[in-house]
């Protein structure tokens, strides 16, 4: 398995599988964030993973 460092830097390249295994690692983190009201909220959900992303593309890594 690729360290954290390493998927960024591929999620920054554009590969998929890199966001995918990156979301996997933090999905715990992602649900409970979008529960709202002691529900979870899907809308919610899909703006974290937007805003994960984004947030992974501005990442400046020095290897």
């Amino acid at each position: 398995m690729k360290s954290l460092a390493e998927l960024v830097i591929l999620v920054q390249k554009d590969d998929e599988e890199a966001f995918s295994q990156i979301v996997n690692s933090f999905k715990p983190l992602l649900i409970k964030e979008s529960c709202r009201n002691g529900s979870f909220d899907e809308d919610c959900y899909q703006e974290c993973m937007i805003r994960l992303y984004l947030a992974l593309k501005k990442i400046d890594i020095t290897e």
